[in-house]
């Protein structure tokens, strides 16, 4: 988990660079291209194997993957990278809330007040009624991407152990690819610059790196063991959005950062505790 959040936000940082010339879907599917490839090399020790991956829960994980890679796409050409992150960490709590709305978990007051708190936390880095240097849209697709973020780490969880991690990588990789090729009919591409190309076969190496160790995570074992080492992404988004585009977080924001930090703590916690 600690190696995906890593290559995570380094994914963000390149795609943000391309993101500043290049459309949403063109973004996607040249990113999606070269990580394609790179993880057709991850699985191909796997090969003998690849219709196990011909399963629904493998096809529904496809479209979160689909619905998070636009989503995060979208928010960091508006949005700031450490804003963009803080939002995302909010997966935690929708994962949190939405297995005791299924009955998965027993319910728990403390993890509910945990939650509320934390979505306040939502409202102080937003600030909707302050923050009008920021498009509303940005957050709302952050938002987006951290609720696809959670679903796909619940499916992830139900897909049975006999489909290799290399080959799940491998399909969602090639599903994003496609529907950022699809969607190019409906934009006006532009020939990418030698930089623009690095930077996103950059972003696919490390995509695709964390991509192989989210699923390695989150499967075979209780999520609310690894799900503590997500925070890890935040100091990291922190960090290279500082060294790289100057960003720091104003006070509210960063007292919300730290409500989502401690309340997702929490709940984790209190999930462990019985």
């Amino acid at each position: 988990m600690l190696v995906a959040m890593c290559c995570y936000v380094f994914n963000d940082v390149f795609v943000k660079l391309a993101a500043q010339h290049l459309p949403p879907g063109q973004v996607l599917a040249v990113r999606g291209l070269f990580a394609t490839l790179f993880v057709l090399v991850v699985a191909w020790g796997a090969r003998a194997r690849w219709r196990t991956a011909l399963r629904p829960l493998v096809g529904v994980r496809c479209g979160l993957e689909i619905t998070t890679a636009l989503a995060s796409v979208l928010a960091l050409s508006l949005v700031p990278l450490a804003t963009v992150s803080t939002l995302m960490m909010t997966a935690p709590l929708m994962i949190a809330v939405t297995a005791m709305a299924l009955r998965w978990e027993p319910w728990q007051g403390s993890r509910l007040v945990a939650a509320a708190a934390g979505f306040a936390g939502v409202l102080l880095v937003i600030q909707p009624a302050t923050r009008l240097d920021v498009p509303t849209a940005g957050h709302v697709c952050a938002l987006l991407c951290a609720a696809s973020l959670a679903g796909r780490d619940l499916v992830t969880r139900r897909i049975p152990a006999g489909v290799p991690s290399s080959l799940i990588a491998a399909a969602t990789t090639l599903a994003v690819c496609l529907a950022g090729a699809l969607l190019g009919f409906t934009e006006q591409w532009i020939a990418p610059t030698q930089r623009e190309i690095a930077t996103l076969a950059a972003a696919a190496s490390c995509a695709t790196l964390g991509s192989y160790a989210l699923i390695a995570a989150c499967r075979g074992v209780d999520l609310s063991v690894v799900t503590p080492f997500r925070y890890s992404f935040i100091v990291w988004a922190l960090l290279l959005g500082y060294a790289i585009w100057g960003d720091v977080p104003q006070p509210l924001a960063a007292l919300g950062a730290v409500l989502i930090l401690a309340s997702g703590a929490f709940t984790i916690w209190a999930a462990r505790r019985p």
